[in-house]
C-alpha cells in the first residue's frame, strides 16, 4: 500500500493524495522496468449499494476496484505501511478484478499473440 498523487484528473476520477494498493504483477513490473504501477485506489466515502468495493479493516477505507489505474513511479508519495490486508481482504479484491477483467487464456496459454 501506498500514497500516489492522482491528479490532474478527468471527470469522475479519484484525485488527490490518497492511498492506493499495488496490483502490478512481477512480470509486468519487469516489462516496465519498475515505471509503471498498476494499482487500485482507496477512498473513505462508503457507497452503499456498491458491492464491488472491498472494505479494508485496518486502516479503514475502501479499495475502489471499478478505478484500475496505471502510473508513473513518480507519483508515488510514501509507503502506507499503516494501512494492511487481510487475506480474506486481498481475496475479496482478487475475486473483484477477476469479475472485471476478461482475458482470453487460449490466446495467452498457446503463446499466440493477438493482432
Amino acid at each position: 500500500m501506498w500514497f500516489v498523487d492522482f491528479g490532474p484528473v478527468r471527470d469522475r476520477e479519484q484525485g488527490k493524495d490518497r492511498p492506493a494498493l499495488v496490483v502490478s504483477s512481477p512480470f509486468h513490473l519487469g516489462i516496465t522496468m519498475g515505471q509503471l504501477i498498476t494499482v487500485l485506489p482507496l477512498t473513505s466515502v462508503e457507497r452503499t449499494g456498491w458491492t464491488h468495493r472491498v472494505r479494508i479493516t485496518n486502516g479503514g477505507g475502501w479499495v475502489i476496484t471499478e478505478q484500475i489505474r496505471t502510473v508513473s513511479a513518480p507519483r508515488f508519495r510514501r509507503h502506507a505501511s499503516e494501512i494492511t490486508l487481510t487475506e480474506d481482504e486481498l481475496a475479496d479484491v482478487r475475486h473483484v478484478l477477476a469479475q472485471m477483467l476478461t482475458v482470453e487464456l487460449p490466446v495467452l496459454l498457446s503463446g499466440g499473440r493477438r493482432r
